[in-house]
């Protein structure tokens, strides 16, 4: 993993992405899924920071994928909304400078067929965006994380 930009550098075209990953199917979610896996790779990155998370509940829906995973944090706001938040895993949104929020990025080309299966897991409550993932030696990859629908950014 690469160091990028500061988060307050990204922030402006993640928010743009984001805009149109958040849009209903069509072009435009499709252009910016293409555009965030040429930037960034995010088709071969998650960021979980709940259920999903090694060693929690649902950790299963990503145990036979491989790859490495990488502790760290992302920076944004916990927010009392989701099915997680019945099991103690209060929702993410995205927000730069926001409080460190323990997460772990999985990276591996695993992810490529299973996003589907993933967003009907996470289903209507969730929507996969995108956050830069933060370890100590600063910003080291930009992947997908699934944030409310309610309040997500």
């Amino acid at each position: 993993m690469s160091s990028l930009p500061p988060a307050e550098a990204l922030a402006p075209m993640l928010r743009e992405l984001n805009a149109a990953l958040a849009a209903a199917p069509g072009a435009a979610r499709a252009a910016a899924g293409a555009r965030a896996a040429a930037l960034f790779g995010a088709a071969e990155r998650l960021i979980v920071y709940g259920s999903l998370a090694p060693g929690r509940a649902n950790h299963l829906q990503l145990a036979s994928l491989g790859g490495a995973w990488t502790r760290g944090w992302i920076s944004g706001d916990r927010v009392a909304a989701g099915w997680g938040f019945d099991l103690g895993y209060p929702a993410v949104r995205w927000r730069p400078g926001g409080e460190h929020i323990e997460a772990w990025l999985l990276h591996t080309a695993g992810l490529a067929g299973e996003w589907d299966r993933l967003d009907d897991f996470e289903g209507a409550a969730y929507q996969r965006l995108l956050a830069p993932f933060e370890t100590d030696a600063g910003i080291v990859a930009v992947g997908y994380f699934y944030a409310a629908t309610t309040g997500a950014g």
